[in-house]
């Protein structure tokens, strides 16, 4: 099975000139560049990224708009993405949290669950289960039988012992 993995891509550079008003209501087309700002970003590239702060000249209300692979969150789409295929790999968010770390990026396993919630409801049915349909590894058979066995051990009240494996009590 080949795995191919896109990854979102930060590109600072990338920031669109508005077309339309953000704000309901409004059909402003022009608008006025009122100031150029940092904005912090949780990404394994960029720390920093440029943000534009429009005015619309129809309601005179601001908005931002964001380079490419950056929105209003602190953490970027590429940081997102990879999280979500950590996870989908089998790493626990905890485990994805503290990979994250190791390549940098600081992500609480909460904002790990966070991004793969809002992945799933984007595309429907993306689950470790799709992701690996149709692979099953000698490994994972086996501790499917262990757990099969620590449920029979723990139903037949033996406290983490099974008489078949024990042996006589000292």
């Amino acid at each position: 099975m080949r795995l191919r993995i896109v990854l979102a891509k930060v590109n600072p550079e990338a920031i669109p000139v508005p077309t339309r008003c953000t704000y309901t209501g409004c059909s402003g087309r022009k608008f006025h560049l009122r100031q150029e700002v940092r904005k912090s970003l949780r990404d394994t590239v960029y720390q920093q990224v440029q943000v534009h702060r429009y005015q619309c000249l129809k309601c005179q209300r601001t908005f931002r708009v964001y380079p490419e692979g950056a929105s209003r969150a602190q953490t970027s789409q590429r940081v997102k993405g990879l999280a979500v295929m950590l996870y989908l790999l089998g790493l626990s968010y905890g485990a994805t949290s503290l990979a994250l770390e190791a390549l940098g990026v600081y992500l609480c396993k909460s904002r790990v669950y966070d991004a793969v919630q809002e992945t799933t409801k984007r595309v429907p049915g993306l689950t470790r289960d799709q992701v690996f349909a149709g692979v099953k590894t000698p490994d994972a058979r086996r501790r499917s039988d262990q757990r099969q066995m620590q449920r029979r051990v723990v139903a037949a009240g033996h406290h983490g012992r099974c008489d078949q494996w024990a042996g006589p009590e000292h």
